[in-house]
């Protein structure tokens, strides 16, 4: 299926951007555009049902990514629900993280008062967080399961490890660049608490996101499943971001989610694969584990020459970053291949 005419962006640029902001279909547009008109025409009725649906909400996401239902809850963002969660960690826990992390996952954890202990990202990322774990009796463990800079994915098995060797460690992450370009499951993951936003990958639009917590979440830091919520809705909501990623969930599922997690991969792999045909990612990238992120060490000159011939793309700290989903193509890469390979010796 193609899914150019329902993402109207596509049609003035070759969109490699998702990792930045994921596109607006024409058919969430409409709903959203509907369900507007509920809020314009019946006033309090429109909160009141919001409220009502509220427990559907989060049924709709645990069953998207595997989670209790009682143990996920709708947040309006990535940076609001992960401080939510680091609030319940006690003060003085020993935190070991990514100084290189998403930067609002980074000052979330550096504005607490924890023991801070932080990493460079670079080579031999599992190996580094063995041996730091090894050399300090930590709390938890903070880390974006694909780093936003060049894409690298954390090794689930390798979590799982450290699980089995620091029962009482608390692994946390950033879920933002994983979840809707991949598949997962919370439940059978070594994760105690993500958060997520849902206008990238889910395509959910602005306004919208979760938080799922594991039982061993709530039995480390001594907090209850009810202080929890209503820690998190103490104010009203985000009504139409809300609806808009149960909308956007039911999308996906709807279009065979795992078919387009599989054609992600694909189009991921052939770039990869013709980037180091050219010589433009180095072997330190070339890891057994890849996101659908792809990112070339070069000069933000190169951003601004591809964007010139309708390239959309993303400079982040040293690296050119490529985001397909499945609404991109196998002739868009050739078409981008095409564009780099003469600024190769910019």
């Amino acid at each position: 299926m193609t899914f150019h005419n329902d993402f109207p962006a596509l049609k003035s640029s070759t969109y490699f951007n998702t990792a930045y902001v994921g596109l607006m279909s024409q058919t969430l547009f409409d709903f959203r555009s509907g369900f507007e008109i509920n809020y314009l025409l019946n006033a309090d009725q429109h909160k009141i049902e919001a409220y009502d649906r509220l427990d559907q909400t989060h049924q709709a996401i645990s069953r998207f990514i595997g989670s209790k239902k009682e143990q996920t809850y709708f947040v309006s963002n990535f940076s609001m629900g992960i401080r939510f969660v680091l609030d319940c960690l006690p003060k003085g826990s020993n935190v070991l993280y990514l100084k290189d992390d998403y930067h609002s996952l980074v000052d979330a954890i550096e504005e607490r008062d924890f023991n801070h202990f932080s990493l460079s990202i670079e080579e031999q990322l599992e190996e580094k967080i063995e041996h730091a774990l090894s050399q300090n009796n930590f709390h938890t463990l903070i880390i974006s399961l694909v780093q936003f800079t060049h894409g690298f994915k954390i090794d689930f098995d390798f979590l799982a490890q450290l699980k089995e060797k620091y029962p009482q460690l608390l692994i946390i992450g950033d879920a933002t660049q994983h979840i809707g370009a991949d598949l997962f499951d919370f439940n059978a993951s070594p994760f105690d608490g993500i958060a997520c936003s849902g206008y990238k990958w889910l395509l959910a639009g602005f306004g919208n996101g979760f938080i799922a917590l594991s039982n061993q979440f709530f039995e480390e830091t001594n907090i209850s499943r009810e202080d929890f919520q209503q820690k998190v809705f103490s104010g009203h909501f985000n009504i139409l971001g809300a609806a808009s990623l149960v909308f956007a969930l039911e999308y996906l599922q709807a279009h065979d989610f795992e078919k387009l997690v599989q054609k992600n991969k694909a189009l991921s792999e052939k770039l990869r694969s013709e980037l180091i045909k050219i010589g433009w990612i180095p072997e330190y990238h070339q890891r057994k584990l890849q996101s659908t992120i792809v990112s070339i060490p070069t000069e933000e000159a190169v951003l601004k020459q591809l964007e010139e011939q309708g390239v959309r793309a993303s400079y982040r700290g040293k690296y050119l970053r490529f985001s397909m989903h499945f609404y991109n193509s196998t002739q868009e890469i050739d078409k981008l291949i095409g564009l780099v390979k003469p600024l190769i010796s910019v």
